[in-house]
C-alpha cells in the first residue's frame, strides 16, 4: 500500500516564544501522553529548529522512533496527532495523507557529539537509532548491517564506559554478538540486561538461546521458562515454547517437549516452525494425533518442495515411510483439480517407493511427469528431478 504524504516545510503556529527548555520539554511530554505525537514533535521544532539543544533534540527521536506512521529509510518521518482511544500501529502502514518531517537522527546526534563528547546520553541515542534502523530495514539500509553493528557495539559501549548504560544497552550488545555467532560473548551482556531490568522478556529468551548454542541447557532452561512467562504477544510467546521444546528434546525428555510444542501450536496454530516439531516427536512416539498433523502440516503448503521433503525425512527417520505413502494417496483424490500438487504427490510417491518396490515408483515418476508437462514448460527443473528418479528404477 502507498502512503500519501506532504513534505512538511513550514512550522506550525506554535508560540514558544519566552518559554524555556524545560517548559517546553514538560509541553512536549504532555502532548505525547494524550497522543498528539506531531504536536509535541512540532512545538520541539520550533523551539529548537536547529538541533542545538541535546534533550530536545534526544526527545524528538524518541517520538520519530516510537511513534512514526510511516518513514523513508529512517530519515523522514510521517507523524499524526490521534485520539486517546486508538493505537498508533493501526495507522502505521496503512494509506492516508500525513505530514513528513525531516530528521536525520545520526548526523544530528554525531554533530552534537562533536559539541559535547562528554554527553553520555548522545551515544545511547545514537544507538539507539542504529538499532532501530537495522530493525527495520535489516540487509536494505544506507549502511551495511556489518557497519550497523559496529556503530551500535561504539556507541553502546561508550555509555557502559560513561556510565549511562541502561538495561538496553547491554541487551543490544548482548543481541549484536548473538547474531553475529558470538554465543558465549553475549552472555554477559543479557545477564547484565536482566539485572537492570528484569521484565524484559528479550533479553531471557536471547540468553537462553545463548545457553541453548553453547550446550548449557539447564541455563537455557532456565531463561527460556522464564521469557515464556514474561511475554504476552501470542508470536512471542509460542517461540518461547517451542525453544522450550527444543531443549527437552535435546534433554532427551519427550513428555515435556511434546507439552511445550503443543503449547506453542496452541498459541500459534498453522505454523510451520511449530508444525513441523510437533509432527516429528508424533511420529516418533506413535502418536493417533501423527496423521491429523501430517495433513494440517502438509496444507501449509502443498504444492511446495519443503513440505515433502519435511515430511520424507520425518517418516523415513522412524521408518514409516508406509504411513506417509498411506497420506500421500489419501491426498490424491483431495486435490483432483490441482495439477502442482497432483504433479507433486506423485513425484514424491516415487520417491517413497524407490527403496521399497522400483517398479511402482517408476510408474509414479511417470505419471508425476505427464501431470506437470501441463503445468511447467519441458525445460523445467521438476523434468531433471523425475529423469533422476527414472534412472534410479533402472529405466
Amino acid at each position: 500500500m502507498k502512503t500519501t504524504i506532504v513534505l512538511f516545510l513550514t512550522l506550525l503556529s506554535l508560540t514558544v516564544s519566552g518559554q524555556t527548555e524545560t517548559e517546553t520539554i514538560k509541553k512536549a511530554n504532555d502532548l505525547i501522553a494524550n497522543k498528539k505525537y506531531e504536536s509535541a514533535f512540532n512545538l520541539l521544532d520550533s523551539f529548537d529548529p536547529k538541533n542545538t539543544k541535546p534533550d530536545i533534540v534526544l526527545l524528538k527521536e524518541n517520538i520519530v522512533l516510537k511513534y512514526f506512521v510511516s518513514s523513508m529509510m529512517h530519515r523522514m518521518f510521517a507523524l499524526k496527532d490521534i485520539e486517546q482511544n486508538e493505537d498508533i500501529m493501526t495507522y502505521r502502514g496503512n494509506t492516508g495523507e500525513f505530514n513528513m518531517h525531516v530528521f536525520y537522527v545520526d548526523s544530528i546526534l554525531e554533530s552534537l557529539i562533536k559539541r559535547e563528547p562528554a554527553n553520555c546520553e548522545l551515544y545511547k541515542g545514537l544507538g539507539n537509532y542504529y538499532y532501530e534502523v537495522y530493525s527495520k530495514y535489516e540487509g536494505e539500509w544506507l549502511k551495511s548491517d556489518k557497519e550497523l553493528f559496529k556503530l551500535m557495539q561504539t556507541n553502546f559501549q561508550k555509555t557502559i564506559d560513561e556510565n549511562c548504560a541502561d538495561f538496553f544497552s547491554y541487551y543490544v550488545l548482548g543481541y549484536i554478538n548473538l547474531v553475529q555467532e558470538k554465543y558465549k560473548e553475549s552472555i554477559p551482556y543479557f545477564l547484565n540486561a536482566i539485572e537492570k531490568n528484569k521484565d524484559y522478556a528479550d533479553s531471557y529468551y536471547n540468553l537462553a538461546c545463548a545457553y541453548l548454542y553453547t550446550d548449557d541447557r539447564q541455563n537455557a532452561l532456565k531463561y527460556a521458562k522464564i521469557s515464556l512467562d514474561l511475554y504476552t504477544d501470542k508470536d512471542y510467546k509460542s517461540d518461547a515454547a517451542r525453544v522450550l521444546g527444543q531443549i527437552y528434546s535435546e534433554l532427551k525428555d519427550d513428555k515435556n517437549a511434546l507439552e511445550n510444542y503443543e503449547l506453542a501450536d496452541k498459541i500459534a496454530p498453522e505454523n510451520y516452525y511449530n508444525l513441523k516439531p510437533l509432527l516429528n516427536l508424533y511420529v516418533k512416539m506413535g502418536s493417533e494425533k501423527s496423521q491429523e498433523t501430517t495433513k494440517a502440516f502438509f496444507d501449509l503448503a502443498p504444492e511446495k518442495p519443503t513440505i515433502y521433503n519435511d515430511l520424507g525425512e520425518i517418516y523415513h527417520n522412524y521408518k514409516k515411510e508406509n504411513d506417509l505413502i498411506s497420506f500421500y494417496k489419501s491426498q490424491l483424490s483431495n486435490y483432483t483439480d490441482n495439477d502442482r500438487v497432483q504433479g507433486s504427490l506423485n513425484f514424491y510417491l516415487g520417491k517413497v517407493y524407490i527403496e521399497i518396490d522400483k517398479k511402482v515408483a517408476k510408474e509414479y515418476f511417470l505419471k508425476s511427469k505427464e501431470i506437470f508437462s501441463k503445468v511447467f514448460n519441458k525445460d523445467h527443473q521438476v523434468f531433471n528431478a523425475i529423469d533422476d528418479g527414472l534412472k534410479q528404477c533402472g529405466k
